[in-house]
């Protein structure tokens, strides 16, 4: 099954954080090569100089040492992951671990769309923060009244100082370096060019929803700006722990940015990461409406996990709403299992299915998960049943549902349909 799985096509990954996609081993190797040190205390990578005696230790010294390289590993990502732990506090805590040699955007961009070749998925929107040194330096600067915040004025503060033209200017210089690195890396312009260079990518901008409002209203701005300027960058989605306290106490605040900034950016469309939370990891007040105000006040297009669709008011109501306005759900099976707990028959998959709600795997962060799109269809057959013809409708749903724009869209459906009749001639001979 696994290698028929591997074969077939997989139309596109939504939902991917580009950081959380790279593989621990990428990490330790792009450290040593740029001089890096690992800190043994919390095994986490540092620029240089190193201090072995004090506990920096140079990263070309770690992928000598097997049991530290192993360690290195395990505390970067969930391989070998005790399931008495807590998964969801190990599972976080591994992007903090990643250092300067996250910074290396198009080694990144490559590993990630190498991969994605090889697993025949011909689509990519990769979450990326862009344009953060800009927005932070604006946020600070940015006049708020958190009693009585002006949206308004904020908008007008920000775009008046600047944000418009130096969040473009950032963002494009980083994407074009990144573009032309990935190009040379898996040899685009030559002969035995890799797979991944057939794969379309387009970029969702990130806003750190645990962030103080001034900035998340900056990082807010910044992704509907970003959206409308550079047709690379289609959207941007909230990131960080949704059951953070910063994040559970602004949830709403959160809604009412994107809701008074949508009318200026009508063309934006936005992805939330919402309900990916469960019983007892919050209070139970907290599970109640996350989901159902990304539709309705925020007017996200898709959401991102779903897990605690239950536990919302009205659920019957909301999943026939989200029926109705087609809003697809972006299922990471692996992260959800390792972060919350969820899987098999707790996880409200088939109530959406069962709904209309249109679905799409993903795999959210497959490097720090240890997974790939491939094992995200392999969990889909094992632990909850779907047999060929729902899978195939997820691979249309993840071209249908993307943010693509018209013309991409419509030749990526053509050639998902094409590869899909052509594995199955295949698989019928």
């Amino acid at each position: 099954m696994q290698l028929f799985l591997r074969e077939m096509p997989k139309g596109g990954d939504l939902h991917n954080h580009l950081s959380g996609a790279i593989y621990a081993e990428s990490y330790l190797q792009w450290s040593a090569t740029d001089g890096g040190c690992l800190v043994t205390a919390t095994m986490s990578l540092v620029a240089g100089p190193c201090d072995p005696a004090g506990g920096r230790v140079p990263t070309s010294s770690v992928l000598a040492d097997e049991a530290l390289y192993s360690r290195a590993i395990n505390a970067m990502s969930m391989r070998h992951w005790d399931r008495s732990l807590n998964g969801h506090d190990h599972f976080f805590a591994t992007f903090a671990k990643f250092g300067p040699a996250a910074g290396r955007t198009g080694d990144m961009l490559a590993e990630v769309m190498a991969r994605a070749g090889s697993e025949h998925v011909s689509y990519l929107e990769l979450m990326v923060t862009l344009a953060a040194a800009t927005t932070t330096r604006l946020g600070r600067e940015l006049a708020w009244n958190d009693q009585a915040p002006d949206f308004g004025a904020a908008r007008q503060s920000l775009l008046t100082a600047g944000l418009r033209a130096a969040v473009a200017a950032e963002a494009r210089q980083r994407l074009d370096d990144a573009e032309v690195r990935q190009r040379t890396l898996l040899h685009c312009d030559a002969s035995h060019a890799d797979a991944g260079c057939g794969v379309t990518v387009r970029f969702l901008t990130q806003v750190g929803r645990t962030n103080a409002p001034a900035a998340v209203f900056t990082q807010i701005l910044t992704g509907f700006e970003l959206a409308s300027q550079d047709p690379r960058i289609v959207g941007f989605n909230l990131v960080q722990p949704e059951d953070n306290p910063v994040a559970i106490r602004d949830f709403s605040l959160q809604m009412r940015m994107i809701q008074f900034l949508q009318p200026f950016y009508p063309g934006v469309q936005l992805t939330l990461h919402a309900g990916e939370l469960t019983a007892g990891l919050v209070p139970p007040e907290a599970l109640r409406f996350h989901i159902r105000d990304s539709v309705r006040i925020a007017g996200a297009k898709r959401i991102g996990h779903g897990v605690d669709l239950i536990f919302e008011d009205d659920v019957t109501a909301l999943l026939e709403e989200m029926a109705a306005k087609k809003v697809l759900v972006e299922i990471a099976l692996t992260s959800t299992d390792r972060i919350l707990g969820v899987s098999g028959g707790v996880h409200p998959m088939h109530t959406y299915l069962k709904f209309g709600v249109p679905v799409a795997l993903a795999t959210d962060d497959a490097g720090v998960s240890r997974s790939t799109l491939t094992e995200e269809f392999q969990k889909a057959v094992d632990e909850q049943g779907l047999d060929y013809l729902a899978l195939k409708r997820m691979v249309r749903n993840s071209i249908e549902y993307s943010f693509a724009e018209a013309p991409t869209k419509a030749r990526l459906k053509l050639a998902v349909e094409k590869a899909l009749g052509e594995f199955e001639l295949h698989h019928r001979s």
